[in-house]
């Protein structure tokens, strides 16, 4: 995840939920939006529903 969208100077001094939104948001892309390659171009929620493994 990229530093600076939780790390911009002082976040110390940001509200937690303005700091928990990317994170929030960079999770989502890795599970959700992602494409791979090697489980034939589909993000990790997608191939694991072809696969009959996700919840």
């Amino acid at each position: 995840m990229k530093t600076e969208s939780v790390h911009p100077w002082h976040w110390e001094e940001r509200p937690r939920g303005e700091t928990l939104v990317p994170v929030g948001d960079c999770i989502l892309w890795h599970d959700h939006g992602r494409i791979k390659r090697s489980p034939g171009w589909m993000s990790p929620v997608q191939y694991r529903q072809s696969q009959g493994t996700a919840a």
